[in-house]
């Protein structure tokens, strides 16, 4: 059963005729593929039908979307159409909430299903996490290659490396720090020299789909622990690999990574790693601190992104996984550089 029929079975099982779907990345869910800006998708269960509702200004490039499971009409009058609709999602703006009356939610049953990716989402993150791949690499060697750089300068090559390669746009705002900025996991580039350690984390999207990717690289070798720790930290994503497969709960896999830091455990201040897809969080959270444990399942992809943050630096690697039965498979697959 595909994504279309899946959700309008649910609509009828729930007694809901009509389901108005406004969030741009749920649409892009049921689209696969990156939606005009003013759109909403409609369900009916009636006709049996989704019906992509555009404005004129996107009606043209809009047409390319129809499929066997979607139409496309221009809106008009949004108070009719959402008087029709008993279906809404939570975050619908409250400007159109007055027009809705007796409603149910759909947005949980949206989130379960995004959670377990299609072969055409597989595909679409696989895309992005190569032109991530491939640019955190170019980064890499332009720091290792010029003692001139700044963090803003290394940010903007990776972001026009990225849309040159058929990025719609970063994923998430580019991180690139270098030095003590390392110590803040979501630190922001400026216009400091990038001198002794540079971390990058960063992500593209392609047709709407999210990659992320995290890379430390030390460009001064006389560091003092800072080969240690950079070890201690590639040292936990692989212990973290080793158990990763369907069937493992996040608790588990979190506490893991946690238990292998050792002396560092202290110095891991986030979750081990998270959901990832059209948006760059989603579920699950691979976190040992969630009221609910979830098992991870087959068809899921997630990161796993280790850290150790002290005083003077530090060191992140993350990479970008799909859970299999027996195991995963790797999506991210820029080089890891030992020290």
């Amino acid at each position: 059963m595909d994504k279309f029929q899946e959700f309008l079975e649910y609509l009828k099982e729930n007694d809901i005729k009509k389901a108005v779907i406004t969030k741009k990345e749920n649409i892009n869910y049921f689209l696969e593929k990156y939606p005009p800006n003013f759109s909403m998708l409609i369900f009916d269960t009636k006709k049996d039908t989704a019906t992509l509702q555009v404005s004129k200004l996107d009606f043209e490039m809009a047409k390319g979307y129809k499929n066997k499971n979607l139409d496309i009409e221009l809106y008009e009058n949004f108070e009719s159409t959402f008087k029709e609709c008993n279906g809404i999602e939570d975050s619908l703006p409250i400007r159109f909430l007055k027009f809705v009356k007796d409603y149910k939610l759909v947005s949980k049953k949206i989130e379960e299903m995004r959670e377990i990716k299609t072969k055409a989402e597989i595909e679409n993150i696989k895309k992005a996490a190569k032109i991530s791949d491939d640019a955190i690499e170019y980064a890499t060697n332009l720091a290792l290659e010029n003692d001139n750089l700044t963090e803003n300068k290394v940010a903007a090559e990776i972001e026009y490396f990225m849309k040159k390669n058929g990025s719609i746009r970063p994923s998430f705002d580019t991180i690139a720090i270098s030095d003590k900025k390392t110590r803040l996991p979501h630190g922001m580039p400026s216009n400091d020299l990038v001198k002794n350690i540079l971390l990058m984390d960063i992500g593209a999207l392609y047709e709407g789909y999210c990659s992320d990717i995290t890379r430390t690289v030390i460009l001064n070798e006389n560091i003092k622990n800072y080969s240690k720790i950079y070890n201690v930290v590639n040292s936990v994503k692989n212990e973290a690999e080793r158990n990763l497969k369907a069937g493992i709960s996040v608790k588990e896999l979190d506490l893991i990574a946690r238990e292998h830091m050792g002396e560092f455990k202290d110095y891991f201040i986030h979750s081990l790693g998270h959901g990832v897809g059209i948006e760059i969080h989603e579920n699950p959270a691979i976190s040992s601190k969630i009221k609910e444990d979830v098992i991870l399942k087959e068809g899921m992809v997630i990161t796993i992104e280790p850290g150790i943050y002290k005083d003077d630096f530090g060191v992140r690697i993350e990479d970008l996984y799909l859970v299999k039965k027996n195991g995963f498979e790797k999506l991210s697959n820029a080089k890891i550089l030992e020290y």
